[in-house]
């Protein structure tokens, strides 16, 4: 434990507290919670359009966008986001509920926790492949380089920063200009 650093204190809180909302919310929550996301991004692109005229409309809004077509629909994305997620959530706890409350609560429960491990090592990962994009990682910060944990973390690094897009997507880049398509009419 002589190589133990402020970092893999803090790799440890990450993965332990992930691990452990994990484990008491169960696995059926955590996947219900990431779909209500999905959900909610899914009906901002479809609705943002239809909704940009009202928004648009708002007094408070008006002077913020300025008359910019583009910040009005992603000011009208963001708001049907926000409502399309709360009222997902709203059903979450339910279906959620009842699995908790039933024989399978604790099967939820363990493999919630595995979930939680993983999300929590994935966490970590993300902070330190962005640590790594930043001018303090050419530093040699100590408690980074010296942490116990950096090379494991290293290896999750390295597999992850093989998925990253070296440039954009052309699934978004033609989704952003489907979405802005109105503002050029």
């Amino acid at each position: 434990m002589e190589n133990f650093t402020l970092v893999d204190g803090g790799v440890a809180a990450v993965v332990l507290i992930s691990a452990l909302l994990a484990y008491s919310r169960g696995l059926v929550r955590e996947i219900m919670s990431i779909a209500g996301w999905v959900i909610a991004a899914v009906a901002a692109f479809y609705f943002a359009g239809q909704v940009e005229p009202i928004i648009a409309e708002l007094p408070v809004v008006r002077d913020i966008v300025g008359g910019s077509c583009q910040l009005s629909i992603l000011a009208a994305f963001a708001v049907v986001f926000i409502i399309a997620l709360v009222i997902v959530s709203m059903f979450t706890p339910l279906l959620a509920g009842s699995i908790q409350n039933s024989s399978l609560g604790s099967i939820d429960s363990g493999l919630g926790l595995l979930f939680g491990l993983a999300r929590g090592l994935l966490l970590v990962a993300v902070a330190f492949i962005i640590f790594d994009m930043t001018p303090m990682a050419n530093d040699g910060i100590a408690m980074v380089e010296n942490a116990a944990s950096r090379d494991f973390i290293a290896s999750l690094q390295e597999t992850l920063s093989s998925y990253i897009p070296t440039e954009m997507p052309p699934q978004i880049t033609d989704s952003y200009e489907q979405l802005m398509g109105r503002c050029s009419e």
